[in-house]
This record gives C-alpha cells, structure tokens and sequence, in this order.
C-alpha cells in the first residue's frame, strides 16, 4: 500500500472558478455564484450614495440609513465581488444598487485600476 500525499493537480485545461463563499458582509456564509463579470476582480470607487429618482420622507429613519452608506460608501474603492457580497447589485461600470433600510439606494461608480485610499473629500462628516 502507497500512501502518496502529493497534491498535484490533474493535467488538463484551467478551469474556471464556479462559486465562492462569502467571507464578509451581511451575506456572510453564503454561496455566491461567480458571474463572468466579476470572475477577475473588478474595481470600483464610489462617489455617490443617493436615492436616485425616489421621493423620500424626510425623516429620521430615511436620513440615519442614508449616512450609514454614505459614510461605509462613499470615496471608498472596492472590488465588485466585494460590494456583491455586501448585497449591491451592479448594473454597469458606472451605476449599481443597494438596499438598505427598506429603501433602494443608488451607487454612482467609476472604475479604478486597482485598491487605492479613500478620496479626498468630506465624506463621514454630517
């Protein structure tokens, strides 16, 4: 008996990854399935959290729910699998959605080459 403990892998053509699991954010835990598009990381910063076209009330529930993503969103560069995972849906390079507190929230995007710090700007600050 041979116990042969090489972990060599068959020869044959490269596959592509299927799934993932979801190591962070509110989908932790979770299978999600490897879209052709976000196969290779894609990066992306945020520059606006808004509400889109919606008409909102005006109160403190609507207003506290749109600075926490504010504020966990914009300026900040992330990967696509990344904000998936969070729960966003990206649309195309320039727009995506996110549900939060009951309310659609819209992403304004600008793809980015890589990680890079947070943009310059007021962003936190009510």
């Amino acid at each position: 008996m041979s116990a042969n403990t090489s972990s060599n892998p068959p020869a044959g053509p490269i596959l592509q990854q299927e799934a993932y699991i979801v190591s962070e954010g509110k989908k932790r835990g979770s299978t999600r399935e490897v879209r052709d598009e976000a196969a290779f990381d894609k990066f992306y910063t945020v520059t606006r959290v808004h509400a889109g076209d919606a008409n909102l009330t005006d109160n403190w529930h609507t207003n506290e729910v749109l600075s926490h993503a504010r504020n966990n969103f914009e300026g900040y560069t992330f990967a696509m699998r990344t904000l998936e995972a969070w729960g966003a849906q990206v649309q195309n390079d320039h727009r995506a959605y996110y549900t939060a507190g009951g309310r659609v929230w819209v992403l304004d995007l600008e793809p980015s080459a890589g990680k890079k710090p947070r943009l310059p700007g007021n962003y936190g600050v009510k």
